[in-house]
C-alpha cells in the first residue's frame, strides 16, 4: 500500500506533500538531533529537501499499520545518496511523525550544504545561509575521502 507522502515525494509535489502532514507534525532529520516541528516548519524544509534533489525515486516500500517505511535514492550537489524514511500517521492518516535516515555519510553532508542553505536563506535570510554554506561546503569532500580509504581497508 502507498501511502500519499511517498507518492509526492516521488512526484515531487511540495503541495500534494503539505496536504499529507498534520498540523503538529515532528521531522526527526538525519542530520540534526533538534527535531523540526510543526507542517509550516516541515513544509519550508521538504520544499528545500525536493528542490535540493538533481534525482531522487522511491526504491522500495513497506506499511504495518501506522506506520509507513520506505527508502530512496538520488543525487545532490553531485554526489550519490540515499535513505530512509518512516513515517507515523495520526487517526486521520495524516503524517504525524517522520523520521529520516541517509548514507553514505558524504552524502548526508551535502544534505546540510544544499538543504540547509535553502532552508536557512527561506527562514532566516540570504548572509545566514551563505554563512552555513561556506561553513559546511568542506563536509561532502573530506567525508568522501572515506569511501578510498575503506576500499582500501576491505582489500
Amino acid at each position: 500500500m502507498t501511502h500519499a507522502f511517498p507518492a509526492a515525494i516521488a512526484a515531487r509535489d511540495v503541495d500534494a506533500l503539505i496536504d499529507t502532514l498534520a498540523p503538529d507534525v515532528v521531522l526527526h532529520s538525519a542530520v540534526t538531533a533538534t527535531p523540526f516541528e510543526g507542517r509550516e516548519i516541515v513544509a519550508d524544509t521538504y520544499r528545500s529537501v525536493l528542490e535540493s534533489f538533481e534525482e531522487l525515486r522511491i526504491v522500495d516500500e513497506f506499511d504495518s499499520g501506522d506506520t509507513h517505511a520506505f527508502f530512496w535514492e538520488g543525487r545532490m550537489g553531485g554526489r550519490p545518496v540515499g535513505g530512509a524514511d518512516r513515517i507515523r500517521l495520526d487517526s486521520e492518516g495524516r503524517v504525524r511523525e517522520i523520521t529520516v535516515l541517509g548514507r553514505p555519510m558524504s552524502g548526508v553532508a551535502t544534505f546540510l550544504t544544499e538543504i540547509g542553505f535553502r532552508l536557512t536563506r527561506r527562514r532566516r535570510g540570504a548572509v545566514v545561509a551563505w554563512l552555513l554554506r561556506l561553513t559546511a561546503l568542506p563536509l561532502p569532500p573530506f567525508l568522501s575521502l572515506l569511501d578510498p580509504v575503506t576500499r582500501r581497508i576491505l582489500r
